[in-house]
């Protein structure tokens, strides 16, 4: 881990507006590994019917209990949610540990938004904790960049799990999982892909550095 890994990490959880954040040497694993050191047996994931592949990897690997819900439909999400806190897990029908709400910035194939503030305000009323993939929204949307959070104008910290990708927008490799210090912290020593692979190369570090500061107009110029 190099100073220059650091610095990226800060720039990251400054330009999203969060506490912290962590970058990974890619984009796939960001989700595939990730998603297993938040939640395993006796929680509940909820995924969205069109989310990529990463994240339905990441999710099955984690021995969580999936179940999917329609694309971007709230009614089909809050049926979910409401039977989930109801009825527990099966057959003891004890409360779940955590349920996971898992969506994308914007769909890959499809081209279509997140209904972000609906999805937050199901999360705060059922309590449970939402994992956004900005894979193809970070950079692309919102008045300076900065994601779906700032296009429809909603505090980041209400998004427990904020991941990208700098494959896209950034023209690097790699991704980052930003949010609270204590979730950040947390994955360092759990994650799979921090554990047992190799940092970022540094030169991609640098690229994704100039292309973030570009975005947010620290580089001097007014690209």
């Amino acid at each position: 881990n190099l100073s220059i890994h650091e610095e990226l990490e800060q720039l990251v959880a400054n330009f999203l507006g969060v506490e912290s954040s962590m970058t990974f040497g890619m984009g796939f694993a960001t989700n595939s590994m990730n998603i297993p050191a938040l939640v395993g047996k006796g929680c509940l994931i909820l995924s969205d019917e069109l989310n990529h592949t990463s994240l339905i990897l990441g999710a099955r690997l984690s021995g969580a209990t999936i179940r999917v819900f329609k694309h971007n439909n709230m009614h089909s999400l809050e049926k979910m949610l409401r039977e989930a806190v109801c009825s527990g897990q099966p057959r003891t029908h004890r409360p779940w540990k955590k349920i996971l709400i898992m969506v994308e910035g914007i769909y890959s194939m499809e081209g279509s938004v997140v209904r972000l503030p609906e999805i937050i305000a199901l999360k705060n009323k059922y309590k449970a904790y939402l994992y956004l993939d900005e894979a193809h929204s970070i950079g692309a949307v919102g008045p300076s960049g900065r994601g779906v959070t700032e296009l429809f104008n909603v505090n980041p910290t209400d998004v427990d799990v904020m991941m990208g990708t700098f494959t896209k927008s950034f023209g690097a490799a790699g991704g980052y999982i930003a949010g609270k210090k204590e979730l950040v912290d947390y994955l360092r020593s759990h994650s799979h892909s921090a554990v047992y692979a190799s940092a970022m190369s540094p030169p991609v570090t640098e690229q994704i550095i100039r292309a973030m500061k570009c975005i947010m107009g620290k580089d001097g110029s007014t690209e």
